[in-house]
């Protein structure tokens, strides 16, 4: 066999396909043997064979030592093994954070139309208070003035804006159906993001 190896890897370095075709036949169904004890699928393990054929053909030429070649089989198997499992590596974390992002922007994205919703259902509703109530209201969330000043930008008293204010977030709950804390938290957020 020895002789025949060596037979087969001196044609082969002269461009012999008949002697590529028997070296692949001689060595194909090993090497498909040790590749899929790394792959689950048969297709990884066959695309390796196929790959590693491939480099012994373009490197036919640097084959010095036919008593090596089965070893420089296996190595250049190796190497492909581990390339092609750092790429599934790679694949399945890329695969994972391209998920989270996806997940990340859908709920960015539902967030953005609730917010939206909200902001439009509270101009509504604030729409519906009495000038002076919504005045109030504006001047306190919108402004972020104090009680006192409102009272004195306004010419009222503090018990009035109070009053106020208090009718208000109890109209917007009621019409919203957010608790107070809510109410302030919303109207914060969206009158200072106007």
């Amino acid at each position: 066999m020895k002789n025949d190896l060596d037979d087969l890897i001196g044609r082969l370095k002269q461009n012999d396909k008949e002697a590529f075709n028997l070296l692949y036949y001689m060595y194909a169904e090993k090497i498909f043997k040790f590749s899929l004890t790394f792959f689950n699928k048969e297709a990884e393990a066959e695309e390796i064979v196929q790959d590693v054929f491939l480099k012994i053909w373009l490197k036919r030429n640097t084959i010095s030592n036919p008593s090596t070649f089965n070893a420089y089989l296996y190595t250049i198997a190796k190497n492909l093994i581990f390339n092609n499992l750092k790429k599934n590596i790679y694949r399945k974390k890329y695969e994972t954070y391209a998920y989270a992002n996806q997940q990340t922007h859908k709920n960015y994205t539902e967030n953005e139309v609730l917010y939206e919703e909200t902001k439009q259902r509270i101009e509504i509703a604030l729409d519906q208070l009495p000038k002076k109530r919504k005045e109030v209201f504006l001047l306190s969330r919108r402004e972020g003035l104090k009680n006192r000043e409102i009272a004195e930008k306004l010419d009222i008293s503090i018990k009035t804006v109070e009053t106020h204010m208090s009718l208000s977030i109890k109209y917007l709950r009621g019409v919203l159906h957010i608790d107070a804390d809510k109410i302030m938290m919303l109207a914060f957020l969206i009158f200072f993001s106007i």
